[in-house]
């Protein structure tokens, strides 16, 4: 059964990242059905795969240019900046 967890998972994850999702909403299920783990240990090694994932994802499209313009990244960094103090001023408070 950890073989099949193990296949699960890795092809959830992927599709979410191809998708631009992190998938680590996916993972805890598997990884408490799968895998028999706790819901403690199960939702901080979520949360691990999560950040690995997005951070791979942002490394492959760093410096990957606009399919319809060359002169614009795929990634709109000014979106970035003007979205990630809200995002951790949320996270400050909602946490």
């Amino acid at each position: 059964m950890g073989w099949t967890g193990v296949f699960l998972l890795v092809a959830l994850v992927t599709l979410s990242n191809a998708g631009g999702l992190s998938g680590g909403g996916v993972t805890i299920p598997i990884m408490l059905m799968f895998f028999d783990m706790e819901m403690k240990v199960a939702v901080p090694v979520s949360a691990f795969i999560a950040v690995s994932s997005t951070v791979l994802r942002f490394i492959i499209n760093f410096n990957q240019r606009h399919p319809n313009n060359d002169n614009r990244l795929t990634i709109n960094y000014d979106i970035v900046i003007l979205t990630m103090p809200a995002v951790f001023c949320g996270s400050l408070i909602g946490v």
